[in-house]
């Protein structure tokens, strides 16, 4: 730490008090040095930011509309709280409350791990958890992930609610909610089972349980399931059949996650025409089953199997049943034959802009979203290894879309289409006068000294859209990509300048509003610059 400048006057007298006794002599006579005249303060301007590795830009969005969704993000590595995901800051993540949907995050300078897996929940819509590539092709940095939430009652999908009475520690009375049809779900606890929570705990008071289903033979099921569905070493690879989420929480989320030695049970509609050793499943056959931990983002295999009931002819579907001593979220599977190759992406049509287009597939065989890069012309979307994790046969087919920030489509496919191997797209903009302009960022001391802002963050969109990341042009100044033009829309923009306070925090700014018409803006900051006193 510097001296201010009385401490360094104070210094000087005291030298010079000192040094009287050195130069005295016989006759007394003292010979006194003049004080030490300190300088004006030097400003010292804070160190520029250094450049960021690979950025990720998260949006949580409804996987229907694209609006943004207030969502809570949780990272993990490995099943744990991750230790090497950080803000532009080098703050350590774990946990995000992303009020607007968006974060931008990256990894330590030092780590080696190539994903990271985000749990994600919002009021109102099925939690999921989804796994973010922690790598990109050479010359990419930054890369935007899109993280797409079903509603709780959504097009496919059904939540049913049944509050519990004040209980201690476990059920007086048999507690049960159930739907039926293509999106049938069901849970059944018996009277006196315990609750407890995920340390063993029991839980009291009033709780709520929740059990939500969806439709198999459509993209809705496939939508909610949580990604990694196989481990990469999996002798077999297995397709969700069938799904049952069941949440049990009392009025301030506290989970119940266990019965101690008690089973409940659970019920999740499989259609009729799922295929199992090469036949349509019938009543009596059993499905394998696996459940996932929200809290740990793990996927695990069951001990308990899935017997096939009656058939429902309204719905062709059939009632397929399990016990089990926990709650989570459940799905019956079935062996399929893997795909091997790269699933990729060739384009043609309109430039790839920046920030990049999101790229969707959707059906009952896959469900899953990438990114392809500003630029791109051929992109591996999902690698043969992370199309065996995620379920995807060599015979998967499904509906490709190819949307903007806004949600915006560049591309649909018009049908299911083959998406093992390579898939062709030809892209249109669909604003017909794109908007670009400059977004200078300057940081300046109170001498006018500047500090260097090429490598802050600066993010921009529609009120209530994804964000994008705006790529930097060097000297403070940002290009506001592909915007809809001022007619229509005005923009935010937001600016962390990456600048460390003495508070602890870091300088940041916005949102502001920004006209799309061309006209390049600007927005100065004062930055907090330091005095170094007493310099020659």
């Amino acid at each position: 730490m510097f001296a201010n400048k009385k401490s360094l006057l104070a210094l000087s007298v005291a030298s010079a008090l000192t040094l009287t006794g050195c130069f005295s002599d016989d006759d007394n006579n003292v010979v006194v040095e003049p004080p030490v005249t300190p300088t004006d303060p030097v400003v010292v301007a804070p160190t520029a930011p250094a450049e960021l590795g690979l950025v990720v830009n998260a949006n949580v969005v409804d996987a229907v509309t694209t609006n943004v969704v207030n969502a809570k993000i949780s990272f993990l590595e490995n099943g744990l709280e991750a230790t090497n995901i950080v803000d532009a800051n080098g703050n350590q993540l774990k946990v995000v409350d992303a009020a607007n949907g968006n974060v931008v995050f990256t990894k330590k300078a030092d780590s080696e791990i190539t994903e990271v897996t985000l749990s994600v929940t919002a009021d109102g819509y099925i939690g999921k958890s989804f796994i973010v590539d922690l790598t990109a092709a050479e010359g990419v940095s930054s890369i935007a992930a899109q993280l797409a939430l079903t509603l709780a009652n959504g097009p496919g999908v059904k939540t049913v609610v049944e509050t519990v009475g004040a209980v201690g520690g476990s059920t007086s009375t048999e507690v049960k909610a159930e739907s039926t049809g293509k999106t049938g779900a069901g849970a059944s606890i018996p009277a006196g089972t315990q609750l407890l929570d995920a340390a063993g705990n029991a839980i009291s008071g009033e709780l709520s349980l929740n059990v939500s289903g969806a439709d198999s033979s459509s993209s809705a099921a496939a939508a909610i399931v949580p990604a990694g569905l196989n481990a990469a070493d999996a002798a077999s690879t297995a397709k969700s059949a069938g799904v049952a989420n069941i949440i049990m929480a009392d009025a301030n989320g506290n989970k119940v996650k266990s019965f101690g030695d008690s089973e409940i049970t659970v019920t999740m509609a499989i259609p009729a025409d799922t295929m199992q050793n090469g036949a349509a499943i019938q009543t009596g056959d059993t499905l394998k089953l696996k459940s996932h931990n929200e809290d740990t983002g793990v996927w695990a295999d069951e001990t308990n199997v899935v017997t096939i009931g009656a058939l429902d002819a309204d719905s062709n579907t059939f009632t397929g049943t399990f016990q089990t001593n926990h709650l989570t979220f459940f799905t019956s599977t079935v062996d399929i034959t893997p795909c091997t190759s790269d699933i990729s992406l060739n384009v043609s049509g309109d430039a790839v802009p920046a920030g990049g287009l999101y790229v969707q597939f959707a059906s009952s065989d896959a469900s899953a979203n990438s990114f392809i890069a500003a630029g791109s012309t051929a992109t591996t979307l999902i690698s043969a290894e992370k199309a065996k994790r995620f379920g995807i046969s060599a015979e998967a087919k499904a509906s490709v879309s190819i949307v903007d920030v806004n949600g915006t489509e560049w591309f649909n496919s018009n049908g299911e289409v083959d998406v093992c191997g390579a898939v062709t797209a030809t892209l249109v903009n669909p604003v017909a006068q794109p908007v670009s302009e400059n977004f200078t960022v300057t940081a300046t001391c109170s001498d006018g000294t500047t500090v260097d802002m090429s490598n802050a963050v600066v993010t921009y969109g529609l009120a209530g859209k994804a964000q994008s990341v705006a790529a930097s042009a060097g000297n403070g100044t940002f290009a506001l990509a592909n915007m809809v033009p001022a007619t229509t829309a005005t923009y935010t923009v937001a600016v962390d300048a990456r600048i460390p306070l003495d508070n602890g925090t870091t300088m940041a700014t916005g949102p502001i509003t920004v006209t799309p018409d061309g006209t390049a803006e600007s927005l100065p900051l004062t930055a907090d610059c330091g005095d170094l006193t007493g310099a020659n």
